[in-house]
Parts: C-alpha cells; structure tokens; sequence
C-alpha cells in the first residue's frame, strides 16, 4: 500500500491508475510468496494446533486474505477518493469559505474548480480510451466491450437489488 502511495506520488503521468494498483498486486505476489517460505509456519511463537499442517492450505488462505487485504480494502478506498462524485462535492463544500455553497457553484466549481462538464467529460474519455464506448457522427455509441460490460452490471446490479432506476 504504501509502493503504491509511492508510486502515486512520484508518477504524475499514471493515467490508469486502477489497472497499475492491480499490477502492483501482481508484483507482490512473489513478495508474500518469498516472505511465507521464509517465515516458520508457526511464526516462533504459535503452538503447534494452531498451525495448519499442509503447506499448500496455509498458503492459498494467506494469499486469499492478502487479496481481500488489497481489491476489498486499498483498491475500493482508492476508488471511493478518486472517483468518489458525491464524495469530491463534500470535500469542495468542506474547502469552501464558510462551508456552504449554491447549486450552481457546485456544479462550476466541481473537483477543484473543473466543473461538473470536465468530469463528464473525463468520464466520457475514459469509456472511449477503454474501449466502452466510441464517438461516430458526433454521438457516444456504445461498443460490443462496452455492452458486454454494461449487460453485466446490469444482471449483478439485479442480482444485487440495486436500483438501476434514474
């Protein structure tokens, strides 16, 4: 976690900054691997029934937990503060003088000063650079990628109860 604070920090031109936090997930991996082949199973203090006995468990849990640890921790705290909506409205509320703003200064002053137009746009050149989505005769149609993408969230969002209603 803090590698990728680093490399954050130092690395102003990571554009995609999701698939280069699952790609310094795929580099620690022979990091925890190395650490639990290093590390006695019952870390020098344990007794022995509260080790597990085949190696092969031990491991694949502690890589599970490092997994969980790392895409239902770290990366979901990232997306919440980086791509957060409501939650960059709050800060710019919190960064406002008095701690208040209008409707309409929400929306010019949106992440920083960008406005609520930057950030669609944004979002529209991420759809478009990942694929989702392509420009044809001025409009935003969707691609195969991005229907695919689309009709699986729709059925997990069922799935899930979550209304899709806007």
């Amino acid at each position: 976690m803090a590698g990728v604070t680093l490399l954050f920090a130092l690395g102003r031109g990571v554009t995609r900054r999701a698939a280069t936090m699952c790609g310094v997930f795929v580099l620690s991996l022979p990091v925890y691997l190395g650490a639990y082949v290093l590390t006695p199973a019952d870390l020098g203090i344990l007794p022995a029934f509260l080790t597990e006995p085949r190696p092969w468990l031990d491991c694949g849990f502690g890589l599970s937990v490092h997994a969980a640890a790392f895409f239902g921790g770290w990366l979901q705290v990232y997306k919440l503060a980086e791509r957060g909506f409501s939650l960059r409205i709050l800060i710019d509320i919190a960064e406002a003088p008095g701690l208040v703003l209008t409707g309409e200064r929400v929306a010019t002053g949106y992440g920083g000063g960008r406005g609520i137009a930057w950030m669609r746009e944004k979002r529209i050149d991420g759809l478009v650079t990942t694929g989702l989505a392509a420009w044809q005769d001025g409009r935003l149609r969707i691609t195969p990628k991005g229907g695919r993408a689309a009709r699986l969230f729709v059925g997990l969002r069922a799935a899930l109860r979550i209304d899709t209603r806007q």
